[in-house]
């Protein structure tokens, strides 16, 4: 009987240790990888490059997917396009032969979150790396296999949707990628492609009550048709557009007979695309639902952004779920972008980058039909972690009767809600959104000026794009705030279009405050120690003392867990957990054990 006793002490011991590993280790990929952010926000992408190579979490293979997808961003940011073009194939290798996830992943996963399987990619992510492949395509003198690319964008959607039987994508095809097929038509003059393609954008927008995913129908994209319908002669189609848009300056170029309007003057031999990829693409965290009851349905709410949402698991009648239960479900926080709008100065009048994608929306819409279909990997997980507590309960019940099971299951739980965690990944170096404007050009070199609206004003950048005769494209973008560089600085950015132009970014963008001079971590940290009192007065602390209160509320009720931890020294511990004032588990950590 003493080896039984050995064996409860044993696992009442593991339960709060467990409960405090999983504490530490909870946190989310976001910050795992917010030096490799620091890196990009402040327009470092060679040390964030090398943050990648060596950041311990995107090593392991299971994370290789998005080792590539951040690794590939930020090679196209740089301008190395046929290295990020390099690592997006092999992403989509990965991706189209279906990411494996092994049986010892499979099984640690139902145990403790789904972050121990291979991150497979979220749907819109599979797809946007064709995005960045036709980018990088195109600035290396290759728009027919930039074309290929971006025609793949709508094509993987309907691949993607077509595997689900309920719950498909509300997200399944993407408005974006038609007006940039559209602009590679263009590029390599076939107008009636380039139509097709403009024509195929403007009826996503039209049967979804002219917007679509938090974009409204741009401008720019009526303008497009009614040139190219003009361009190929299509009168119909032309008048057609024509009254649709009902744009006034065209409306009162139309002669009574009801004729396409008088050719205009003839357009520049050179214009440039130039597209405005502002701030980061939101990053997932977590929110744990809680909530206890004996029988029916686990049941809870949980706010995403100003939206409730509400999980529903049910629970057979007559089993017992305890009184500690968690489920964590993974869910995006918005990272504000710093600039709300901006404005090229065309021929003397600002020219709004209209929005084209909004990743905010499409990756919380795609986010939300996906936990829709997986509320059963949801309800494996948390059975899986019920029946291993029910199974401890049971063998302390045997050893230690009716009392010791239940407090070996409680404990239990204890940890089963401790080690529950959301899967946090996601592809974090894609903006917030993309906007994009035309501009004509002048042979010679063409200066622009881009005004960008933040909260504290107006920030300028000037861009040099030197003419050439088709259309271009330019990919500027802005990670932060541009950083105001002294007055004695040209703070102009030229554009040094050669065969294969390259990415146009603001000098420097940051959303921190330069360091003061003489700060460092040694004076920070030394000023701390002095608030406190100084180096001596720490030596003599003796004891660490913290207190944890969680509290879940379920039909009117709530209970309450309350975790008090002392530490000394010496390195003995002390740990007292409650549930609702009930003493649980009480738990001596010392040199004997």
């Amino acid at each position: 009987m003493r080896a039984a006793g050995n064996i409860i002490t044993s696992t009442l011991k593991a339960v709060p240790i467990l409960l405090l590993l999983a504490l530490q280790s909870c946190g989310t990929y976001n910050s795992k990888t917010a030096d490799i952010e620091n890196d990009i926000f402040n327009g470092d992408f060679k040390k964030a490059i090398a943050g990648i190579e060596k950041n311990k979490f995107l090593s392991k293979d299971r994370n290789r997917l998005l080792y590539l997808l951040e690794k590939g961003k930020i090679e196209h940011l740089s301008g190395n396009y046929e290295a990020s073009n390099a690592l997006f194939e092999e992403a989509y290798i990965l991706v189209d032969d279906r990411i494996k996830t092994g049986v010892g992943q499979a099984v640690a996963a139902k145990f403790t979150n789904p972050m121990a399987e291979s991150y497979k990619g979220e749907d819109f992510e599979k797809v946007t790396i064709h995005y960045y492949k036709a980018l990088n395509y195109f600035q290396l003198a290759m728009p027919n296999e930039a074309l290929v690319e971006a025609k793949r964008i709508n094509l993987k959607l309907y691949e993607l949707n077509e595997k689900y039987k309920d719950n498909k994508n509300k997200y399944s095809e993407d408005a974006f990628s038609q007006i940039l097929q559209g602009i590679l038509y263009e590029s390599t003059g076939d107008i009636n492609n380039a139509f097709i393609a403009y024509r195929n954008a403007e009826e996503i927008y039209t049967k979804n009550g002219g917007a679509y995913f938090g974009v409204a129908m741009p401008q720019q994209l009526r303008e497009d048709l009614l040139r190219t319908t003009r361009q190929l002669g299509f009168r119909e189609e032309h008048e057609a557009y024509l009254k649709k848009f009902n744009p006034e300056e065209e409306k009162n170029k139309v002669k009574k007979g009801g004729t396409v309007p008088p050719m205009p003057p003839p357009p520049p031999t050179g214009e440039a695309i130039v597209f405005w990829e502002n701030g980061l693409a939101p990053a997932k965290d977590q929110v744990v639902v809680t909530a206890s009851g004996k029988f029916g349905a686990f049941v809870g709410t949980y706010n995403d952004g100003e939206i409730a949402e509400e999980i529903l698991i049910p629970i057979p009648p007559g089993v017992d779920i305890g009184v500690i239960n968690a489920i964590a479900i993974p869910r995006y926080r918005t990272r504000p972008s710093y600039y709300g709008k901006a404005t090229i100065l065309v021929e003397g009048r600002e020219q709004q980058f209209e929005l084209a994608q909004d990743f905010n929306t499409i990756a919380r819409q795609t986010l939300k039909d996906r936990m829709l279909r997986e509320t059963i990997d949801l309800v494996v997980r948390f059975a899986t972690k019920k029946a291993a507590s029910a199974g401890l309960g049971a063998i302390g019940k045997e050893l230690l009767g009716d009392a010791g099971g239940e407090l070996v299951k409680i404990g239990a739980d204890i940890a089963g809600a401790a080690t529950e965690k959301a899967d946090t990944r996601n592809w974090q170096t894609l903006p917030a959104t993309i906007g994009y404007t035309r501009v004509p050009l002048k042979e010679g070199e063409n200066k622009f000026i881009i005004k960008k609206y933040g909260p504290q004003g107006i920030d300028t950048d000037t861009i040099y794009i030197p003419y050439k005769r088709g259309l271009q494209i330019v990919n500027y973008f802005d990670l932060g705030r541009t950083q105001i560089l002294p007055a004695t600085t040209s703070a102009e950015v030229k554009y040094n279009g050669a065969k294969s132009p390259d990415a146009l970014q603001s000098p420097i963008s940051s959303n921190y405050r330069p360091v003061e001079a003489g700060v460092s971590v040694k004076t920070v940290v030394d000023r701390y120690v002095t608030t406190i009192g100084g180096a001596e007065r720490i030596k003599n602390i003796k004891t660490f003392y913290s207190k944890t209160i969680a509290k879940s509320t379920y039909e009117g009720g709530t209970s309450t867990i309350e975790t008090i931890t002392k530490s000394n020294s010496k390195n003995n511990q002390y740990i007292r957990t409650t549930a609702d004032g009930v003493l649980v588990n009480t738990m001596v950590i010392n040199d004997k054990g």
